[in-house]
């Protein structure tokens, strides 16, 4: 209510200026106006800031209930990864809005089979690199695979590109092998440019490190998938 009596007030400033006769008045309203909006906008931010520290602080309280050792939380705090070294569990924590309950997914160390880091739908780190998640899918057919390649690219042309940065894991569980870790999405393409996304970037090339780490800890203690079946 505080923010909208501000704007409120630049905006009748600003059109009282139109009414002056005087260039001095006119100048006092016009200084008037844009320092009620610039007061408007810092506390427009402020208060979001707020609202984002509470919420970030009440998803971590939430979190700790989870026994770990390290977490990634998202900025918008709908998603989480979470690690327990000491129990060697992966923890895969998402919701759909902020207060409602995560839904939780646990997992072995030593069912973790691959990692990729995903851009914007594309694989810009993937680990093992002779993966599922890296292998190409051969097709003996090569008309088929042309066929297949016109559909995508028609597919590709009728969808809107989606802008975000995830991880795709997959794991030893036929009932569901593969997860996904979204840390950003619905992001412009400017955004890509700012210091904020690189930074984000490299929290999430560091965590996909740490999970090549798990992954090559149990590597050669069990028979690697190369390609589906």
């Amino acid at each position: 209510m505080k923010i909208f009596v501000i704007y409120l007030l630049s905006a009748i400033y600003f059109f009282l200026t139109f009414s002056m006769d005087h260039m001095r008045s006119i100048g006092l309203y016009l200084i008037i106006s844009v320092a009620l909006f610039f007061w408007g906008t810092w506390e427009w931010k402020r208060r979001n800031e707020e609202i984002n520290e509470v919420n970030r602080r009440i998803t971590e309280e939430i979190l700790d209930e989870i026994p770990h050792t390290q977490k990634l939380v998202s900025p918008n705090n709908l998603n989480a990864l979470l690690i327990n070294e000491v129990t060697e569990i992966l923890y895969i924590a998402s919701r759909d809005e902020l207060g409602s309950d995560f839904e939780i997914k646990d997992i072995s160390f030593n069912k973790v089979l691959e990692a990729a880091l995903i851009e914007d739908g594309k694989t810009i780190s993937v680990f093992p690199k002779e993966g599922i998640l890296s292998s190409p899918i051969k097709l003996e057919d090569k008309e088929e695979n042309e066929e297949l390649e016109e559909e995508y690219e028609e597919e590709d042309e009728e969808e809107e590109l989606e802008f975000n940065l995830c991880f795709k894991i997959v794991t030893d569980d036929l009932s569901q092998p593969i997860h996904y870790f979204t840390y950003l999405e619905d992001y412009k393409e400017e955004y890509k440019e700012y210091e904020e996304y690189e930074e984000a970037k490299g929290v999430c090339n560091e965590w996909h490190q740490k999970l090549s780490i798990i992954i090559r800890r149990y590597q050669y203690d069990r028979v690697m998938v190369n390609k589906w079946s």
